[in-house]
C-alpha cells in the first residue's frame, strides 16, 4: 500500500490519551484496473490526494485497487477526475468501460484495522527490519528493528518507494556522523532508519500537522529523539545543508522542488529522490542533470518503481 498526507475538516470527536482530537473520515474508492493500468491509475489516485492505495485480489486481467481519499469537501473533485481519467484510458483498453468504480466512507479507526490485517513484520535490508507494534519478530544477528505504527501518513515499509529509499539511505551512510534531511517525513520511517545506520542529526519535514504528529510519536517508540526531530514546515523554512537529503514524494512535486533540494544539500552530499513510476526517471534525472552540480547518478528499481541517487559534485 502507498500512502499520503493529506488533511481533512469533517471530524467527529474521540478520546485519545485524556485529550479531545479530531477523528478523520476517508472515502474509499474502490475499482478494477486492467494489468497494464494498474500503476498508472494507482499512481494517479495518489496524486489526487489519495491517502493510500491497497491492492487488493488479483487474476490474470489485473487487479482491484481501493484507494482512501480524505473527505475534506473536494472528493467528489477527485471522483470526477477519476472518471476522466478512465475515460481517456478507453482508447487504449475496451475494457476500461466495463470498470465500476465503487465508494464507501470509513472512520479513521476502520483504517487501522485495515492495516492490522495489512501490515506485518518485513525484513527492509539485510540489516532493517519493519514491525506494527501488534506483530513479533526474532531478529538475526546484525539486524536492528525499527517499530512503526501506521497513522494516516505515508511509509510503512511495505510499499517499494520507501523500500528503494532505505536501502539507498544504508548505501549513503557509510561514514558515521553525517546529516540528513527527510523531505515529506510522512510516519517519520526514512528519518527513524537514517538514525538507526548511523546519522548523527536528522530532521525531517511536512506539511502535514498529522503525518508529524504520528511521525513524533515513532521516533519516541524507537528510542532515537536524541538524533531526530520531527518538524512542521516547508523546505523553504530550513537554513541549514545536509549531507544526504531523501524525498520519497512524486515525480511532479520532485521536478518542482529542484532548486531547494540542492540548495540544501552540501557539496559531495547524496541526494535521494523516490516515488517516481519506472517510466519518469529519466525525464528526472536528465531535469536535475541540466544543473550541472551533480557529478553521477544511479537508478534503483522494484516492482515498476525508480528511485534517483544523485551526487553532487
Amino acid at each position: 500500500m502507498r500512502k499520503g498526507n493529506r488533511r481533512t475538516n469533517e471530524f467527529t470527536m474521540e478520546e485519545n490519551s485524556g485529550k479531545n482530537r479530531p477523528m478523520r473520515r476517508w472515502l474509499a474508492v474502490s475499482l478494477f484496473a486492467p494489468r497494464e493500468f494498474e500503476e498508472g491509475i494507482s499512481n494517479f489516485l495518489i496524486e489526487q490526494g489519495a491517502g493510500g492505495v491497497e491492492e487488493l485480489e488479483e487474476d490474470f486481467k489485473g487487479k482491484r485497487l481501493k484507494a482512501y481519499v480524505p473527505k475534506d469537501g473536494k472528493e467528489k473533485k477527485v471522483l470526477r477526475a477519476l472518471h476522466r481519467y478512465l475515460k481517456s484510458l478507453r482508447s487504449l483498453n475496451p475494457e476500461i468501460n466495463d470498470t465500476q468504480i465503487e465508494t464507501t466512507t470509513l472512520f479513521e479507526q476502520d483504517w487501522g484495522e485495515n492495516w492490522k490485517r495489512f501490515f506485518k513484520p518485513l525484513r527492509v535490508t539485510s540489516r532493517l527490519v519493519v514491525k506494527p507494534p501488534w506483530a513479533r519478530t526474532r531478529l538475526q544477528r546484525g539486524q536492528m528493528l525499527i517499530h512503526i505504527t501506521p497513522g494516516m501518513a505515508f511509509g510503512t515499509g511495505t510499499h517499494a518507494t520507501t523500500k528503494l529509499s532505505i536501502r539507498a539511505l544504508e548505501a549513503s551512510l557509510k561514514t558515521k556522523g553525517l546529516s540528513v534531511l527527510d523531505v515529506g517525513t510522512g510516519s517519520g520511517i526514512l528519518s527513524i532508519a537514517a538514525a538507526r545506520l548511523g546519522a548523527e542529526e536528522v530532521l525531517g519535514l511536512d506539511i502535514d500537522g498529522a503525518a508529524v504528529e504520528n511521525a513524533q510519536e515513532n521516533v519516541a517508540k524507537n528510542h532515537v529523539g536524541n538524533r531526530v526531530k520531527i518538524k512542521k514546515g516547508r523546505i523553504g523554512d530550513v537554513r541549514e545543508r545536509f549531507d544526504v537529503v531523501v524525498a520519497n514524494i512524486d515525480l511532479r512535486s520532485l521536478k518542482r522542488m529542484r532548486n531547494p533540494l540542492l540548495h540544501h544539500l552540501k557539496n559531495r552530499g547524496i541526494l535521494i529522490l523516490s516515488g517516481v513510476l519506472e517510466g519518469g526517471i529519466e525525464r528526472l534525472r536528465q531535469h536535475y542533470f541540466e544543473t550541472g552540480d551533480f557529478q553521477s547518478a544511479k537508478t534503483t528499481q522494484e516492482e515498476g518503481w525508480s528511485c534517483l541517487i544523485l551526487k553532487k559534485g
